[in-house]
């Protein structure tokens, strides 16, 4: 069984014990192993070379096409582009709409980047936000299914594949900042819940697309309870990730979702249960995140989702291969009879060590033999 049919199978079936620690995703780990100083110069490529150098069975995950790619008409346009006194480099882009100019504001170094300015940050700006909606919508969405079917193709046997974007319409297409985004659902409701209800149009079409073009898996984010309250998750998160989740089941897709922040009391109150998940991670105790124990999340996850994570990047980052190897040990037994992946409380770090790495994955393999 190659690894894509192996992830896929334990995902739906279970089976013994897999490793399949998260790397990609800009976290630096396969830049790192890459020989390459600069998260930003990290390839699919490189990617996929770290993954084989392990014993692990993994999942790639991957970003949708920008969506001018379907509709010119969404190309944002460079502004400043400057370099500071301590190599930072500052970004200005800007998207003019008939509601008013949208605008990114970004710094970023060699390990990555954050937003500084969000294009939307009041509920003045949401016609502009519609504006986009109701524009990509008018899209061509075959170039989002060549560019799955590039991914895929690079890919092959090596892994599945799960295409990532904004796909929760609780996110506003990630225009507000988190903070901004639940601000504005609670102080204009109906307007929210009106572009939500536009923005699961866009991703059942963008389903169809990436469906198209070979993709396994969708991802499925989520904010944990540093951010929001239960009623934000009751009122917009679960039904409308449920409708989402639906409408990518029935164009085949499998939904990943990644929580690395905390997620009780979310947890206890079954959220996740209800929000039409295949695979979730990660249930991880303090000091990585805010669960009683890998049990008791355990008992409090639906039996038919799939789990990954749980080795704390406290101790991928600080323990020796040793320790790895018995904490290894702990989480497999820990989640005995249940659908679980070995992995990490999140994507690896590039300060993570490798030898590390290779003891997480020799332990799986030494528990199956």
């Amino acid at each position: 069984m190659n690894l894509r049919a192996k992830f896929l199978n334990h995902v739906k079936s279970g089976g013994p014990p897999v490793c399949s620690p998260q790397i990609g995703a800009g976290a630096g780990f396969d830049t790192k192993l890459a020989g390459k100083d600069n998260v930003h110069e990290t390839t699919l490529e490189d990617t996929l070379a770290a993954v084989g150098k392990f014993d692990i069975v993994p999942l790639i995950n991957a970003g949708l096409c920008d969506l001018s790619a379907c509709n010119p008409a969404l190309a944002w346009k460079l502004v400043s582009h400057e370099i500071d006194g301590e190599g930072r480099t500052h970004t200005t882009v800007a998207l003019p709409t008939p509601a008013g100019e949208l605008t990114t504001r970004s710094i970023s170094d060699k390990r990555g980047g954050c937003r500084i300015k969000a294009p939307i940050e009041t509920p003045d700006e949401l016609d502009a936000l519609e504006y986009y909606i109701d524009t990509a919508l008018d899209g061509d969405f075959s170039a989002a299914t060549r560019s799955t079917e590039h991914i895929v193709g690079l890919v092959g046997d090596r892994g599945a594949v799960s295409i990532q974007w904004a796909v929760q319409p609780y996110e506003l297409l990630c225009f507000p900042s988190t903070v901004d985004t639940a601000l504005i659902a609670h102080d204009c409701p109906d307007r929210a819940k009106s572009l939500m209800d536009k923005i699961l149009l866009l991703d059942d079409k963008l389903f169809e697309a990436v469906a198209k073009g070979g993709a396994d898996f969708i991802f499925l984010g989520g904010p944990g309870a540093e951010m929001i309250s239960p009623r934000y998750y009751q009122e917009f998160i679960v039904p409308y990730s449920r409708e989402a989740t639906a409408m990518a089941h029935s164009r085949g897709l499998l939904v990943y979702s990644h929580i690395c922040s905390p997620i009780e009391p979310f947890l206890t109150m079954g959220y996740y249960n209800q929000m039409g998940i295949d695979l979730f991670e990660t249930l991880s105790p303090p000091p990585v995140g805010n669960v009683a124990s890998l049990k008791d999340a355990m008992d409090k996850l639906d039996p038919a989702i799939c789990t990954r994570g749980n080795l704390g990047l406290d101790v991928l980052l600080n323990a020796s291969p040793e320790d790895v190897r018995e904490k290894t040990f702990e989480i497999i037994e820990a989640t005995a009879g249940r659908k679980h992946m070995v992995g990490a409380s999140d994507y690896l770090f590039f300060e993570v060590p490798e030898e590390n790495v290779q003891a997480m994955a020799a332990a799986v393999k030494e528990y199956n033999k």
